[in-house]
């Protein structure tokens, strides 16, 4: 299901877990150890026609793209090494809105570290939080919410198995 009409496409962005599986696997698969991403994945693929992971190692990420456990973490760079990390994000996100036909919204779901970096280095991008000063607590409810009221439309359970 695309999210797009009047205000244009929408595409998700999400954060890269601290936690990795081992060996090598697609990026959607990588980072899946984590509760967060997991549902932040599901929920970007079922409303969103693209969406990329938000990556220390290769910025914007897509979903498919092979890659191996090794990831350097955003928690680990320094501060100028985070500013450097989010200009080139940006830059990615204004080629990828240069190349659109209709304008785009990016829908981050990641911290409000994430938000305030982009906003710092791009504030003219159109960065929207859905998640924007949940805790944790409430993101993960969030997400179950959406999550299963789809999947009961679907006659399945939320992780996509008969019920």
């Amino acid at each position: 299901m695309a999210q797009s009409g009047q205000n244009g496409q929408r595409i998700g962005l999400v954060a890269a877990a601290q936690r990795r599986r081992a060996g090598v696997r697609q990026a959607r698969e990588q980072f899946a150890s984590s509760p967060t991403f997991r549902r932040a994945r599901d929920y970007c693929e079922r409303i969103y026609d693209e969406w990329y992971i938000l990556s220390a190692n290769h910025l914007l990420l897509p979903p498919q793209q092979v890659i191996g456990p090794d990831e350097r973490r955003l928690s680990a760079f320094t501060a100028d090494e985070r500013l450097a990390w989010a200009a080139q994000v940006a830059q990615r996100l204004r080629e990828r809105r240069d190349r659109s036909a209709e304008s785009l919204t990016f829908m981050l779901f990641a911290s409000q570290r994430y938000a305030d970096l982009l906003a710092r280095v791009a504030p003219e991008l159109p960065i929207e939080l859905p998640l924007g000063g949940l805790p944790l607590r409430d993101r993960l409810r969030w997400y179950d919410e959406r999550l299963r009221v789809r999947s009961r439309l679907l006659g399945g359970a939320p992780d996509g198995s008969a019920q």
